[in-house]
């Protein structure tokens, strides 16, 4: 026999001898064995094989190291894909492990990951804050609290969600590409961001800001398409009608100054405000103190 070959056939031998001798039959010991020898795609089919085995889908290292090797995974091949499948069966499997018995030997290991997937998903989100692709963001930045919930149930989200939403909100609060602003749609959901800013925080000088700007522009945009020659009682309606819009929009406006916030475009909006609602007093009386503003 050739001597190479028959080194070769030796090795072969050896190998498989020590594969059996210490490498369990079970589809989890054989996993963790191609995961070892950095066998990625084997360590896969073999783990994905114990999760549905009776004798292994109850075990907590079972999930921990599905978790582990679908999270290297994306790493080496989803990792610019912002919506990985990759990512969410690993956050998946490391979230039905928590639930199992014999999780604590694994709990600092699973959060550490846990902890670098949220920030995977918490970045896809703000790299997808563009009109194409915000309602994905919105999906992954709700993905990433529920995983840092996983980690952490009284994590506090608020600085976060106001940060997030703000984006958002400033994002939709684009013109749709007509002449006419903002779509009924787009108007909606803005305004429904910075009223949830507020609730969070209600002193948030941006948020109050804007969204009154949103009601004066919605009332002034009426006024100024008005057909003058409608019947008298329509006209009443409509003028009517924007006189609320003007009012709605009044306290948060009143609430910018307050905070000092773009004190000048505020001082502009609160005279533009009042003087829509026919108070002429306070129109000019906010009219007058942005006069001295503009003398200093």
């Amino acid at each position: 026999m050739n001597k190479k070959i028959y080194i070769s056939l030796i090795v072969t031998i050896l190998t498989s001898s020590v594969f059996g001798q210490f490498v369990g039959k079970d589809p989890l010991s054989i996993s963790l064995y191609y995961m070892q020898k950095t066998e990625i795609d084997s360590a896969k089919k073999y783990i994905d094989i114990a999760v549905t085995d009776d004798a292994l889908k109850s075990s907590a290292k079972t999930w921990y190291y599905r978790g582990y090797i679908y999270k290297d995974l994306y790493k080496q091949r989803e990792k610019s894909n912002k919506v990985s499948p990759l990512r969410l069966i690993s956050i998946e499997s490391f979230k039905h492990m928590l639930t199992l018995d014999g999780k604590d030997e694994f709990k600092e290991s699973t959060n550490k990951i846990l902890k670098y997937e949220a920030s995977t998903l918490y970045n896809d989100a703000a790299r997808m804050l563009k009109i194409e692709t915000h309602e994905l963001a919105k999906e992954n930045y709700e993905l990433f609290r529920s995983t840092m919930l996983l980690i952490d149930p009284n994590s506090d989200f608020v600085a976060r969600d106001v940060k997030f939403k703000l984006a958002l909100a400033s994002m939709l609060n684009r013109p749709s590409g007509t002449s006419q602003g903002l779509d009924s749609a787009q108007m909606v959901q803005v305004k429904s961001l910075y009223l949830e800013v507020i609730a969070l925080d209600a002193n948030n000088p941006g948020a109050n800001y804007n969204l009154a700007i949103l009601y004066y522009n919605e009332a002034a945009d009426i006024i100024n398409n008005m057909d003058y020659d409608m019947d008298i009682m329509k006209l009443n309606e409509v003028q009517d009608y924007c006189i609320e819009i003007f009012l709605e929009g009044l306290p948060y406006m009143k609430k910018a100054y307050e905070l000092q916030y773009k004190r000048r475009e505020t001082l502009v909006g609160l005279s533009n405000i009042y003087y829509g609602l026919n108070d002429m007093e306070k129109s000019n009386l906010y009219k007058k103190e942005l006069e001295q503003l503009d003398s200093e």
